[in-house]
């Protein structure tokens, strides 16, 4: 599903917090917002969500203005992972999985075999489905998250928005939630916090102060200069001898 947002802005109290973003990710797509604390992440994807109404622009899927569709075209289409979404209902892991499936269920189309089938799998893919049964409340922070993700995946959309997804994840999960992302067919945009992270994408924004300062591969993006602009930081480029990945290391 093709993501356009055409000069996006969002403001309260007369302070802008959002300021003239425009971009495009095409079908299938990775797109990974890096920037500084504050510079306007979380608020990018609630507005690319629909979540919140932008102040100025537009967003479009599929060239179709977000503004048109109804909340339950929109819950078909769009999965949104934030940082923190919490619940005090007692329920179970797989209950809270299972809420993925509401947008596609009616009297029509009641819940299936086909519904647990994506479930179960959901579970298996993040590395949950021994949790199933847990209760929410015993969980850690990280196996939080990785239920919320299984509830995106469930959801079956066409954009999946990740609002820092390995937040509170040890580095295995990381590795294994990212490498997931990365084979899913489905357009993502995902705000990240480690920038060697962000080489993996297929594009890169920038965010600085509320304006997207910066968009394209990785490797042109995330330049020495870049960085020490909006990050303030040197970096180094290195070469993984083992795979030849690309990767940065950070020094003042």
């Amino acid at each position: 599903m093709k993501l356009t947002a055409t000069e996006l802005g969002w403001s309260t109290r007369r302070h802008s917090i959002l300021n003239s973003v425009s971009l495009e990710v095409e079908p299938g797509k990775v797109l990974g917002l890096v920037g500084p604390n504050g510079s306007g992440k979380s608020t990018l994807l609630r507005l690319l969500s629909g979540i919140l109404k932008p102040t100025s622009g537009h967003v479009f899927l599929k060239n179709r203005p977000l503004a048109e569709l109804s909340r339950r075209e929109v819950a078909q289409r769009i999965a949104f992972v934030e940082q923190q979404a919490d619940t005090s209902e007692r329920i179970t892991v797989r209950d809270a999985v299972e809420l993925g499936r509401t947008p596609w269920l009616s009297l029509r189309h009641p819940w299936g075999d086909a519904d647990d089938a994506l479930v179960a799998q959901a579970l298996k893919d993040v590395g949950m489905d021994h949790f199933a049964d847990r209760q929410w409340a015993t969980l850690s922070g990280g196996e939080r998250q990785r239920t919320h993700i299984a509830r995106a995946l469930v959801q079956k959309p066409g954009l999946l928005l990740l609002d820092e997804p390995t937040n509170h994840l040890d580095v295995h999960h990381q590795l294994s939630i990212l490498a997931l992302v990365s084979k899913l067919t489905v357009t993502t945009v995902v705000a990240i916090h480690d920038l060697n992270q962000a080489m993996d994408c297929d594009s890169v924004g920038v965010l600085d102060q509320g304006n997207l300062v910066a968009i394209g591969p990785p490797e042109e993006v995330l330049s020495v200069e870049r960085l020490r602009d909006t990050f303030g930081v040197g970096v180094t480029h290195l070469t993984d001898p083992h795979d030849g990945r690309r990767i940065m290391r950070f020094h003042s």
